[in-house]
């Protein structure tokens, strides 16, 4: 597991993370400050269609955006005009990790 990362004043945006489950937020803390605000600029790029993300195959319409190198957010959108919520972030080798131990 990864230290937990002090927050400096430009990672802190208090409408930003009020929005998110306390697992995420939780998830933050473990990111560098370049990481964390990779995220904030991803996910606010794709809440205004200025950046795609990938579909994740299934029913439920989930989007995995590239935030920085080594980190990936998963969000939910329910429709083109709804509010993108943010479910989870996550490394590639979390991914992979999981994958293969799936069987995919």
């Amino acid at each position: 597991m990864e230290a937990i990362q002090p927050w400096s004043q430009e990672d802190q945006d208090p409408q930003f993370i009020a929005a998110l489950p306390a697992h995420v937020v939780a998830a933050l803390d473990h990111l560098t400050s370049a990481e964390r605000r990779g995220v904030r600029a991803a996910v606010e790029a794709f809440t205004r269609y200025e950046q795609e993300g990938a579909t994740i195959p299934g029913p439920d319409p989930l989007f995995v955006l590239w935030a920085a190198p080594e980190v990936r957010v998963i969000v939910r959108r329910d429709a083109p005009a709804a509010v993108v919520a943010v479910e989870d972030i996550v490394r590639p080798a979390t991914l992979r990790t999981f994958a293969h131990a799936h069987g995919a």
